[in-house]
Formats: C-alpha cells, sequence, structure tokens
C-alpha cells in the first residue's frame, strides 16, 4: 500500500503538465501521503532493530543503609525481693527492700544495733543515729546511697521528740533535701523511740 501512495505522489510531481492545470487539492493530497509515508517508513526502520534503541541507564547499586542502634534496654519492672543473711537469720517478716524498675523500696528501719534486738542505748537521738546508719547500710548494699533517697517518712513515739530526732537526721542529707512525712505513732516495734523507710532511686 505504502508503495502504491510513493507511486502516484512522484508520478504526479514528474509530469509535464502545467502546474495550473494540476488541481490544488491533489497537489495537497499528494505531499500529505509523500508524509505519511516517509513517517511510516521511519518508524519500521526505527523498529526494526532493538539494539539500536536507547538503553535506560543502569541504576547505581544503593548503598548499604546501616541499621539503626537498638534503643538501651529498659530495666525490668518486676519486683526483686532483697534480704540480707542477718534479716534471714532474725527470721523478720519482711524483706530489707524491694527494687523496681529504677527505684528501691526500703521496709522500716529502727535504732537496733546490727545483728542484734537490741535498741542503740542513749534516747531519741541515739536512736535516730543508728536508725540513719542502717538505712544507709542497706541502700549501699543493693546499689544506692543517701544521696539517692527521694522520699522519707518518720514516725515517732512521742512527736515532742522532733526537734532531737530532726537534728540528727539533717546531717544525713547535707545537700538536697527528699520529700518527707512524718507523724507519731504509739507502740512501735521493740519498744522503738522512731522509725524511718525512704525510697531511693538505684541502677541509671
Amino acid at each position: 500500500m505504502i508503495g502504491k501512495l510513493r507511486h502516484v505522489v512522484s508520478q504526479l510531481m514528474m509530469t509535464s503538465m502545467p502546474i495550473r492545470m494540476i488541481s490544488v487539492p491533489l497537489l495537497l493530497t499528494g505531499f500529505m501521503m509523500w508524509s505519511v509515508v516517509g513517517c511510516a517508513e521511519t518508524a519500521q526502520d526505527a523498529s526494526s532493530d532493538p539494539q539500536e534503541a536507547p538503553q535506560p541507564p543502569a541504576m547505581s547499586a544503593v548503598p548499604d543503609v546501616p541499621e539503626a542502634a537498638s534503643p538501651p534496654a529498659m530495666p525490668s519492672h518486676e519486683p526483686v525481693y532483697l534480704t540480707s543473711e542477718a534479716t534471714e537469720s532474725m527470721n523478720l517478716p519482711f524483706s530489707d527492700a524491694v527494687r523496681t524498675g529504677h527505684l528501691l523500696f526500703l521496709s522500716g528501719q529502727i535504732g537496733m544495733v546490727p545483728e542484734t534486738k537490741e535498741l542503740a542505748p542513749g534516747g531519741i537521738q541515739a536512736e535516730a543515729r543508728q536508725t540513719m546508719e542502717n538505712i544507709k547500710t542497706v541502700l549501699e548494699a543493693n546499689g544506692s546511697s543517701m544521696d539517692r533517697v527521694i522520699k522519707a517518712t518518720v514516725m515517732l513515739a512521742d512527736i515532742s521528740e522532733w526537734p532531737a530526732f530532726n537534728e540528727v537526721y539533717v546531717t544525713y542529707f547535707p545537700g538536697h533535701k527528699p520529700a518527707r512525712s512524718a507523724f507519731a505513732g504509739s507502740g512501735l516495734a521493740f519498744g522503738a523511740r522512731c522509725e524511718v523507710e525512704v525510697i531511693a532511686t538505684v541502677g541509671e
């Protein structure tokens, strides 16, 4: 079909007839056919050899992306019950402390001399000092310290002894003072004059 159209157009262009005797529509038709033929052949040539078709650029290798660092492990919130050999040997019905996460909860301490069931002699200030030393021992045995205490609860057998107790208490917290509650309570264990329990931070 394309060959026939090209032949017709060539004959029209080579005819010896005067140009005025060739109708304008016929000339236009010829030129249009010639253009169509040229475009068709060009497209046919381009598709005849697929190897000559332009190839898309090769994709560059994607660089390896390092894996994100894992977040630090969070401390376990399962409670851990901590009891010293001395407490176990005395068959006391409580743990020295319980740890959960980054918090350490101490049982109340009184002014009892270690490994005995005797209160420190000398009244409220002697008992207060022994009480605070007992707290310090438990904290350090379980990875904490006095400067990490964040809350204290104080119980006194006689609230009138508060000033005398406080003189001793403040010497154990020369820096930041923990939050604190205090109240009078009769019948403290072993007839103690004071009892103190604390909460402290532990670990990072």
